[in-house]
């Protein structure tokens, strides 16, 4: 395997058909062990989430991997109690920020829109949101926890 490019925002590897044994594409899985190998071996972070492209040729496989964000689920609450109500039905686990911004308290989390228990929806406001959009809540907003959220904020208030 040839690495081309490890940056935090692509990997670009080449790959014989030797390596792949004679094969001229490789599996979803190899391909995301390969991406997560070239990045380990240059110091980068792994990526939880990446988009991968396969191009065959006569010779080598070229791959071309991105991360992806994943698309954050917002949440608004008007007072504290209703924000820690809601945060007792997740899951310890979940990657999440909470930001104080214009008078409420936005929780943001960044999990699969079926994972969400009904009590965010009794609880709080469901509002659209992207990723640029969330880093700008959490830019310009009194930022309450980060990353980690949920666990931090059960430890103290549930």
């Amino acid at each position: 395997m040839v690495i081309e490019t490890v940056t935090p925002q692509a990997v670009s590897l080449r790959i014989s058909r030797a390596e792949l044994d004679g094969r001229r594409t490789m599996t979803q899985q190899e391909a995301r062990e390969a991406v997560l190998r070239a990045l380990t071996d240059s110091g980068q972070p792994p990526w939880l989430r990446m988009e991968i492209s396969l191009f065959p040729a006569e010779e080598e496989l070229l791959l071309i991997a991105r991360p992806v964000s994943p698309c954050p689920c917002r949440f608004r609450f008007q007072r504290f109690n209703d924000l820690t109500a809601a945060l007792a039905y997740l899951p310890t686990e979940t990657d999440s920020d909470v930001v104080y911004i214009e008078g409420g308290y936005e929780l943001l989390l960044y999990l699969a829109e079926s994972a969400l228990p009904n009590a965010l929806y009794e609880f709080g406001e469901p509002l659209p949101c992207t990723p640029e959009l969330a880093a700008h809540l959490t830019e310009q907003g009194e930022l309450i926890a980060r990353e980690n959220a949920v666990s931090l904020l059960q430890k103290y208030f549930c």
